[in-house]
């Protein structure tokens, strides 16, 4: 983030011998302008009135400016990830994976806390997690479990795949993490409908025909409008 480089200003108004009164009416704002500015009254100057003092002065904008080392880093920032295809938060929804076409791209806050993991987007179906506000239609926001360096929760949403047929086969679905005293990891629907309201249970081993995997976590649900 860069914040005003007051020490900058006050070199170049020494260097032009002029005053910081001088400059702040030469550029149309007040007398004060230029001195509450580096007396530190006002923190932040109106969108135009850096570039007109460094068209005053000549200088590149950039020059008046400076990285303020000591302002957290934004948690998120806007850019396109790719729309996977859909969840189902019910039950299992099978994924193409033969598909050769190239997944849409919508914009989206990327989660810096994971610039190791992959992020993705799904079209949730089904109403199995609407106690959680996850309805259908609204996209979910992922990012890979493995790279992410998260330990799943109590409380935690998921996306979970399940592969059968030697993995021949995947299937999908978002579900609720509960995780018992003996770290025993059951998934949960979270719904109003009588339908959804068995769990899964997450194995290590499958079993010859499936295996369980929690394969993302959510990061955001976002709805469209």
């Amino acid at each position: 983030m860069s914040s005003i480089n007051r020490e900058r200003i006050r070199e170049l108004i020494k260097e032009r011998g002029t005053t910081a009164r001088a400059v702040s009416r030469e550029i149309g704002g007040g007398d004060t302008l230029l001195r509450d500015i580096l007396s530190g009254k006002s923190r932040n100057a109106r969108g135009d009135t850096l570039p007109r003092i460094a068209a005053h002065f000549d200088v590149p904008l950039e020059e008046l400016l400076i990285e303020d080392k000591d302002a957290p880093t934004p948690r998120h920032a806007i850019t396109a990830l790719p729309l996977l295809g859909k969840v189902q938060a019910g039950a299992w929804l099978e994924i193409d994976d033969l598909s050769q076409s190239e997944p849409e791209m919508l914009s989206a806050a990327l989660d810096r806390r994971y610039p190791q993991a992959r992020q993705w987007l799904r079209e949730v179906e089904g109403d199995s997690m609407n106690a959680r506000n996850i309805f259908p239609g609204d996209i979910a926001h992922i990012v890979e479990l493995i790279g992410s360096g998260v330990n799943l929760n109590t409380g935690m949403i998921v996306e979970v795949t399940r592969y059968r047929a030697g993995g021949a086969l995947r299937e999908i679905t978002l579900k609720e993490v509960e995780v018992a005293d003996d770290g025993r990891m059951t998934l949960w629907p979270r719904s109003s409908n009588p339908k959804w309201q068995e769990p899964i249970r997450l194995i290590d081993e499958g079993d010859g025909e499936a295996t369980v995997q929690v394969t993302g976590l959510l990061l955001a649900k976002i709805t469209r409008f």
